[in-house]
C-alpha cells in the first residue's frame, strides 16, 4: 500500500514538466490524479502517458470559471480532494474571486 492510498489529488499543470513528474509520482503512491492543462493534446498524452488512475482536465487556472467546473467535476467524480499540487509558471491573485480563493487555499478536511 502506498502512502497516498486513497487519495484524491488534483495538480495544476499536470500535462508536463515538474507537474506530470509530480502526477506519475502520486499514482504510484496509489492516488487518483486530476490533472490540468490549457491544451487539450497534451493533456490527453500526459493521461495516456500516466496510464491509470488519472483523469485530465482541460482548462486554465487564472480563469475562475475554468476552476468552477475544474472542481465540480472533482465533486461530481470523487467526492472531495485531498491533495492539491498547484504547479504554476506565476499567479494573478487579481484574477481570483473570494470564492475561488477559498477553494484553492482552504485546508482539506
Amino acid at each position: 500500500m502506498g502512502k497516498l492510498e486513497g487519495k484524491i489529488a488534483l495538480v495544476t499543470g499536470g500535462n508536463s514538466g515538474i507537474g506530470l513528474a509530480t502526477a506519475r509520482q502520486f499514482v504510484r503512491e496509489g492516488a487518483y490524479v486530476f490533472i490540468t492543462g490549457r491544451r487539450d493534446a497534451e493533456l490527453a498524452t500526459a493521461a495516456r502517458e500516466i496510464g491509470r488512475n488519472v483523469t485530465g482536465v482541460q482548462g486554465d487556472v487564472a480563469n475562475v470559471a475554468d476552476l468552477d467546473r475544474l472542481f465540480a467535476q472533482i465533486k461530481r467524480e470523487k467526492g472531495k480532494l485531498g491533495l492539491r499540487m498547484p504547479v504554476l509558471p506565476a499567479m494573478r491573485p487579481w484574477a481570483l474571486s473570494a470564492r475561488s480563493f477559498s477553494i484553492r487555499f482552504s485546508t482539506p478536511t
